[in-house]
């Protein structure tokens, strides 16, 4: 029944809906080089953008017409990004992953909800490439705080990073940190073949090597020297897809096996505090916009979160120890939901 106020009411209530396609449509311009092409050339003709990035002309017209309403486009003579346009590409990982690497989740939310023996399907390889230019910003410092604190004669040089995704985040690490050498592990292979491609352009040949498997052959696939003194197994938030997909028994197996292989190994473990109900969740807006999405997801795709406290009991029942314990820098992130552990055998 219509009232007075029927129509702003009706704008206020399909805002979701606006942002829902905006999402999609931001997603689909960064990661197909719409907008690169745009800051590359501001004033381009439509035409011309639409023959070198391989588009149709009218629905790429289309798109930036779009763009344009939602304030990313300009339209004088021809087509430019503007500044808010320019200003969302700083962000384009967020969009890789939350979008591109889990629209296929979303989709299939009501089959999961009515059926709890299936998880919800995802784009691995968008999601490991979004994760890793997001790690840039939060966990790539985070783990530079664990490797620079922890003591002299233990301090990682070689790291291997299990289910490394691209191995975007595991070359950042190196290229920081030009002492380190490195080793990525991940079952995608259409991840190990972006991250072939990308340590080849960054002459990492020498320091890093790229193996694809699952975490649980990473053991088989390496071999340290010194009992794993001066090297460290990181798993950034890979130890909660193992979680689910192979159980806590599994988790609890790699650890033990590793620290009985390699007594003076060190594990970098980076990991979220699943706490969806804590107030930070409805007052933060990184929480709104990142952690209240990420915790949904994971509720339905093949991945189990738990509480700090949990991981912390997990780990002293293996009789770890946490040298050194850190959180992302508050500039990136200042939830506190997200940590970072330097785990060593208690001797």
């Amino acid at each position: 029944m219509l009232t007075d106020d029927f129509e702003r009411r009706l704008i206020e209530n399909t805002q979701p809906v606006r942002y829902f396609f905006l999402a999609q449509a931001l997603h689909h311009a960064l990661h197909l080089g719409l907008f690169a092409a745009l800051d590359a050339e501001p004033g381009a003709r439509a035409d011309a953008l639409a023959q070198r990035l391989g588009f149709d002309q009218h629905r790429t017209e289309a798109l930036l017409r779009y763009l344009r309403n939602e304030g990313y486009t300009v339209l004088a003579d021809g087509w430019s990004l503007s500044a808010k346009g320019r200003e969302v590409q700083v962000f384009a990982p967020w969009f890789e992953m939350l979008v591109g690497g889990y629209a296929p989740s979303m989709e299939q939310l009501g089959d999961i909800l009515q059926d709890g023996t299936l998880y919800a399907s995802r784009n691995t390889t968008k999601v490991g490439e979004g994760s890793c230019g997001i790690g840039r910003y939060d966990a790539l410092p985070l783990v530079e705080q664990l490797i620079d604190k922890a003591d002299p004669g233990s301090r990682p040089e070689t790291v291997i990073d299990l289910g490394c995704g691209d191995g975007s985040f595991l070359m950042d690490l190196l290229v920081a940190r030009p002492g380190l050498r490195g080793v990525g592990v991940e079952p995608n292979e259409g991840s190990v073949v972006l991250g072939e491609r990308r340590r080849a352009e960054l002459g990492l040949g020498e320091r890093m090597t790229l193996k694809q498997g699952s975490a649980q052959d990473a053991l088989k696939l390496v071999d340290l020297p010194d009992g794993g003194r001066g090297s460290a197994f990181m798993t950034a938030f890979v130890l909660q897809e193992l979680m689910e997909q192979e159980g806590q028994e599994a988790i609890e197996q790699l650890l033990a096996s590793a620290f009985e292989l390699y007594p003076e190994v060190r594990w970098l473990v980076v990991e979220m505090d699943h706490k969806p109900l804590s107030p930070v969740m409805g007052s933060h807006g990184l929480a709104l916009n990142f952690y209240n999405p990420y915790f949904l997801i994971h509720a339905v795709t093949e991945q189990r979160l738990e509480t700090r406290e949990w991981w912390d009991g997990l780990f002293e029942r293996l009789g770890l120890t946490a040298e050194v314990v850190a959180h992302p820098d508050p500039r990136a992130d200042s939830t506190g939901l997200q940590f970072g552990m330097l785990l060593s055998k208690q001797k």
